[in-house]
């Protein structure tokens, strides 16, 4: 082996990720510390940057793109240190290090607001905190402007930025009895000059390095320091020496070149030793006072003030030092240029203040086209642009409005069906010299969903009146348009949900009537018989009737029994069970529950919806090749990382998991897939809501959702509801096989096959029954005798009266019987629920249809229990 090829492979492959982009000053000052540190090393390190550029695109989808990028591009190296710059380069490092590199020595820098649990848990990790003394810094401002009353913070919503606030805001007490402090976050540039202008003199602005306009706009931080400094009168000061020189006044200042030189000393020192340091975060070393003299001399401050020692850049070098005729010779020359100047300048004042005005006027009529929502264009006679809006070019994916001017939609390619239909509406104006208003098209863009646009065009005319061209503007009303369709959509679901209801009622008269003739039937034909087999399929079908009825309920009301501790592996089953016999032979549904599986606190009826939903969405993208579905249902425990991505609160969750093995979902929509009225079926398929109202209801019952896409493979969607027990927990109220009784009943219902059937189950069970089809008999046989009843069962829906107001009536006469109401209605849950202050002796609601063992069970609970309503 050569001696070159043997240094070869001793190289030391080290990572440097960088949160920003290339040519940003302070991480560009970091990296140059850390290169000056590598080189003079003396081992043989091949360094990789990488720039993550999170100034610009900060993402969920990002961060996992890039992460996949770099797992890609290095899954060959073997590093022996990362080095990361910035907050956003350690959280990425702190999200992704099981799968990214696990257990590499990682060294950080220039992060902000740094807390000791970052990486209390992680022993690989060490590195340079920014520590920026903002106190000295305020009392250096205290001391240049006697009478200092407000610190105006400027920066963004990034993450760095709200750190550097957090420490501001730390030391924002210490100075509360004499300066205020007011934080400006993403005001648009034209905004923040605005404010910075009518500050006053006892006013400061303290800059972050860190500035993003609130439409988007990335701007480095010189230039915005520049900007302000040239166009206002308020003193600037900041903490970081990469922006001396660019308008800040100076002070203790943060020296970017030496948080790299400090990481890089560590990262070598762990290379040589194989060891991290015992002390794995050290703060910066002593920052130095630096003042720049164009700006003191622009506020006038004596340098006499300023802290000892303190370093001033851009001094000029002074006049005495110069040889005296080389002086005179100089302000002679001097004298005769200004002469020259001034001539010069007389001469040509009046104009440069016109092109002032003017350049003022169309710089206004800019930021008030850009301003408006609307897509707004103007064009010539012969359909060139003369001019856009912003709004109208990014719609449009154009570019910039300057691009456009002079040229033709032929050119700049826009949807040729739309841009022929403009033309002729186009031509149409300027040949009638007549506006067209609030035209409506639909325009398709890449294959996307349309979008509804309402178009007016109006003629432009010249100082004689004559047509010279065309002023369109275009109104997205695509949400417009939608929440009318939704409207609609409502209505009938509305109608759908009542007429439901009424069937479901009626129909479970008729399942009582059945259950309950069948019961009596069976009582007198001998167990085992053919006759007793055949009654006893006719009583299990009218028990499956029951759950078909229940099953439709709950798909045509979103929302009845209200939240309560509830069984979700119970519900899965049901839920499943209902989905397999609407699905074709080339689809199978698979459900696994755990057997006692924890509770938690929620709307089944809600619950339903969501795995209808998901599952119906599963089948529609199977529905061509078939496929899997797979229902489960499995207990895990949520960390604190978790947690934050899901916004929930860490714990112990029930993980609801809805998977197929379809063609699953791209990932340029899967950001997009819960917005409401996003969808890509066809218009007959869906409204865009299904995910959206899945995503309201899990949130609203404290819970989270995840989705994971690999196409034919597994896309799934994974819901986190918190635990609220365990099963076994709920002792559910039982009085043995068949509790009897020897209580007098009055029983009053509408049904004449009721009224045959169910009196007769009563005194089969020992009970003494008076039956009655009226109500208004009913209250007269109590106003007789008020105590002949131990009990009162009634059905809620009768002529004339319902059910809680017989009751309310009763209880005026004799409020010591108890009242057993009866309905094939859920909703009467909730009427009782909101009349229990008003009615008080309605004890239970019995849901049809019933059979002999149900109704005995209610009524033992009835005279058991002092409970209001369970339901």
């Amino acid at each position: 082996m050569t001696t070159a090829a043997f240094a070869e492979s001793e190289k030391e492959n080290v990572l440097f990720l960088n949160s920003y982009q290339n040519g940003y000053a302070w991480s560009d000052d970091i990296l140059e510390g850390v290169r000056e540190v590598i080189s003079t090393s003396g081992l043989a390190v091949d360094l990789h940057i990488e720039y993550m550029d999170t100034k610009r695109f900060k993402s969920e989808e990002f961060m996992d793109t890039l992460h996949t990028y770099y797992a890609y591009k290095y899954k060959d190296y073997d590093f022996s240190a990362i080095i990361v710059s910035d907050n956003n380069a350690l959280n990425f490092m702190i999200r992704y290090e099981d799968s990214f590199f696990p257990g590499v020595p990682v060294v950080f820098c220039g992060v902000n607001d740094f807390k000791p649990k970052f990486i209390s848990e992680r022993a690989h990790y060490a590195g340079v905190v920014e520590n920026p003394d903002i106190r000295a810094n305020i009392n250096i401002a205290s001391r240049l402007i006697p009478g200092l009353k407000k610190v105006v913070v400027i920066g963004d919503k990034s993450v760095t930025s709200r750190a550097i606030m957090e420490q501001i805001r730390k030391v924002e007490p210490e100075f509360k009895e004499s300066i205020t402090f007011e934080y400006w976050n993403d005001f648009p540039l034209a905004e923040l000059l605005s404010k910075a202008r009518k500050m006053g003199k006892d006013e400061i602005l303290l800059f972050t390095p860190f500035y993003k306009g609130a439409h988007g706009e990335l701007y480095s931080a010189e230039e915005v320091l520049e900007i302000i400094y040239d166009n206002s009168q308020v003193m600037i000061f900041s903490i970081w020496e990469f922006l001396l020189g660019h308008g800040i006044v100076g002070g203790k200042l943060l020296s970017g070149f030496e948080q790299g030189r400090q990481a890089a000393e560590m990262a070598v020192d762990i290379l040589r030793t194989g060891r991290m340091p015992l002390i794995r975060v050290i703060k910066p070393g002593d920052e130095n006072n630096l003042f720049d003299y164009n700006v003191l001399e622009k506020f006038k401050i004596d340098e006499s003030l300023l802290p000892e020692g303190s370093v001033i850049i851009n001094a000029p070098d002074y006049f005495y030092r110069l040889d005296k005729n080389v002086f005179w010779n100089i302000i002679i020359s001097l004298l005769v240029l200004s002469l020259i100047l001034i001539m010069l300048v007389i001469s040509i004042l009046q104009r440069r203040k016109v092109e002032k005005r003017i350049k003022a006027q169309l710089s206004f009529q800019e930021i008030l086209m850009d301003t408006i929502p609307l897509q707004i264009c103007w064009k010539d006679k012969l359909q060139r642009y003369l001019g856009a809006n912003r709004s109208f070019t990014n719609f449009f994916g154009m570019g910039s409005p300057l691009a456009i001017i002079g040229r033709r939609d032929s050119e700049l390619k826009p949807d040729h069906a739309f841009a022929e239909q403009a033309a002729r509406w186009d031509k149409e104006v300027i040949d009638t010299g007549k506006p067209m208003l609030r035209i409506s098209w639909a325009l398709s863009r890449n294959g996307q969903e349309p979008v509804w646009l309402e178009i007016n065009k109006v003629p432009l005319y010249n100082e004689r009146g004559q047509v010279v061209g065309t002023l369109s503007t275009a109104q997205d009303v695509t949400r417009k348009v939608n929440l009318e369709k939704q409207l609609l959509q409502s209505q009938k679901m509305e109608a759908i949900g009542t007429l439901a209801g009424g069937i479901s009622h009626d129909f479970n008269n008729i399942l009582t009537s059945i259950m309950n003739s069948v019961e009596l039937a069976i009582s007198d034909v001998d167990e085992g018989t053919i006759t007793w087999k055949d009654l006893d399929r006719a009583i299990k079908a009218a028990q499956r009737g029951s759950r078909v009825v229940k099953q439709i309920l709950t798909f045509s009301r979103p929302s009845q029994e209200g939240f309560k501790p509830t069984d979700i592996g119970e519900v899965v089953r049901e839920t499943v069970d209902f989905i397999k016999a609407s699905l074709p032979r080339n689809i199978e549904v698979t459900a696994n529950v755990p057997e006692g599986a924890s509770l938690v606190m929620a709307d089944p009826t809600q619950i339903h919806q969501v795995i209808m939903n998901l599952c119906t969405n599963s089948f529609q993208s199977l529905r061509g090749l078939g496929g899997q579905i797979v229902v489960a249902l499995t207990t895990v425990e949520v960390g604190d990382e978790q947690a934050q991505f899901m916004r929930v609160s860490p714990g112990l969750y029930m993980r609801l998991e809805i998977s197929d093995n379809g063609p699953g979902i791209p990932v340029e929509i899967r950001d997009k897939i819960f917005d409401p009225f996003f969808t890509t079926k066809g218009k007959a398929e869906g409204t865009g809501l299904g995910l959206a109202v899945v995503h309201g209801l899990i949130k609203g019952h404290g819970g989270g959702i995840s989705v994971n896409s690999t196409p034919y493979v597994k896309t799934s969607f994974d819901i986190y509801l918190p635990v609220k027990g365990q099963l076994r927990d709920v002792v559910r109220k039982s009085y043995g096989s068949l509790p009897l009784g020897q209580e007098n009943i009055l029983f009053v219902e509408d049904d004449e096959d009721q009224l045959e059937t169910t009196p007769r189950i009563l005194e089969s069970l020992g009970y003494q029954v008076t039956a009655l089809g009226n109500p208004e008999q009913a209250l007269r046989v109590i106003l007789e005798d008020p105590k002949r009843f131990d009990l009162m069962i009634t059905d809620y829906d009768m002529p004339k009266t319902n059910g809680l107001e017989l009751a309310k009536e009763v209880q005026a006469v004799a409020p010591d019987i108890p009242v057993l109401v009866v309905s094939g209605r859920r909703n009467v849950l909730s009427y009782v629920a909101e009349s229990k202050d008003d009615i008080k002796n309605v004890r239970k609601v019995l849901m049809k249809p019933y059979n002999k063992t149900i109704i005995a069970d209610a009524i033992r609970e009835v005279f058991s229990s002092t409970e209001n309503i369970d339901g």
